[in-house]
């Protein structure tokens, strides 16, 4: 596979409906096979259950909102705009609430969609 540069507009990327909150997935496995990136939306009272990625890291950046999430190891974090997460593969986190509509960019290493 010969990698190509991508240059990609938010406006332009739609939401993915196959996904269990609104999504707008920058670049996927099928276009690079070492990272998935995807700009996550979520509503106020949104809760994500205790779950551990395997195989990728997550990497994770707070655009905007305000939440609270537990991450195995740390306990309950307050998220808000500016809040850098790093959760290694196989360690268990979550989403508790979503205290104020949240915006965060995420990058699976190795991709996982």
């Amino acid at each position: 596979m010969v990698l190509k540069p991508i240059v990609r507009y938010e406006r332009d990327v739609a939401f993915r409906s196959d996904m269990p909150f609104p999504v707008k997935v920058f670049l996927s496995k099928s276009e690079a096979p070492t990272a998935s990136v995807r700009l996550a939306m979520l509503d106020k009272g949104r809760k994500i259950e205790l779950h551990a990625h395997v195989e990728s890291d997550q990497i994770e950046y707070c655009i905007r909102g305000r939440g609270i999430m537990f991450i195995e190891g740390l306990g309950e974090k307050e998220i808000v705009e500016g809040t850098f997460t790093y959760v290694p593969r196989g360690v268990k986190h979550s989403l508790l609430e979503v205290i104020e509509p949240l915006t965060i960019l995420t990058v699976f290493v190795p991709p996982i969609f």
